[in-house]
């Protein structure tokens, strides 16, 4: 019989190391032009906004927690500082509408479907939406970090003055937080993490492409 092991982030990295080239070269490519560079950083804002209103919209029982909320804060402060560095980029007020943003219908798409694929998943647990927000925001803190850390080295390849330190630093907590939850609630298996991981990863390829399409297009027409 054989062992499924408990995917670790280091299995995170050498899995979805055929995309770190790829990822570099668009956050390279995009933040070489400040209007695309702000329309992106505008677009992460945009998905964090996304991930701290789901989790109001569904944590909002009377058993709502302190970590819970303080998990709520923190995505929406970091919405607000990817937003407030894309208007600085900018000059001028972004909204979260298509014209300022970077392949926005893929984002948000990227999101919905992986919620969706994991809260249908886990609908039959004690705390179906309790179970989905912890599975979702583990899997979600996967790409972060991953992604966060490769950004971030891009910035100070550039010299660009914009840190990514304390975010990382929050992702990195939120993730180990949720399996901490996860596992305290009995609800962790290897083989549910393996599988989110994977539709994740798809949904992360497709959205990853249309970023690059999205820019080369961007770029073509400047």
């Amino acid at each position: 019989m054989s062992f499924l092991a408990h995917p670790t982030y280091s299995d995170f990295e050498r899995t979805n190391s055929v995309y770190a080239d790829r990822l570099k070269a668009f956050l390279v490519s995009v933040s070489e032009n400040k209007a695309r560079h702000a329309r992106f950083l505008n677009t992460l804002s945009m998905m964090e906004h996304m991930g701290s209103r789901r989790i109001m919209m569904t944590q909002s029982s009377a058993a709502l927690c302190q970590e819970t909320l303080k998990h709520m804060a923190e995505e929406a402060r970091h919405a607000f500082f990817f937003k407030r560095q894309a208007d600085r980029l900018a000059g001028v007020t972004l909204d979260y509408d298509d014209d300022d943003m970077i392949a926005p219908a893929f984002a948000r798409m990227y999101f919905k479907r992986l919620e969706s694929f994991i809260a249908n998943d886990v609908k039959n647990e004690t705390k179906p939406r309790y179970v989905a927000y912890l599975y979702m925001s583990m899997i979600i803190e996967f790409r972060a970090v991953w992604a966060f850390s490769i950004y971030q080295a891009v910035l100070n390849g550039k010299g660009l003055a914009l840190s990514l330190k304390s975010l990382l630093a929050e992702e990195q907590g939120h993730l180990s937080g949720m399996e901490a939850n996860l596992q305290a609630l009995g609800v962790a298996t290897a083989a549910r993490l393996h599988c989110f991981l994977a539709k994740e990863q798809d949904l992360f390829e497709r959205l990853l492409h249309r970023l690059e399409s999205a820019d080369v297009a961007d770029a073509a027409a400047a």
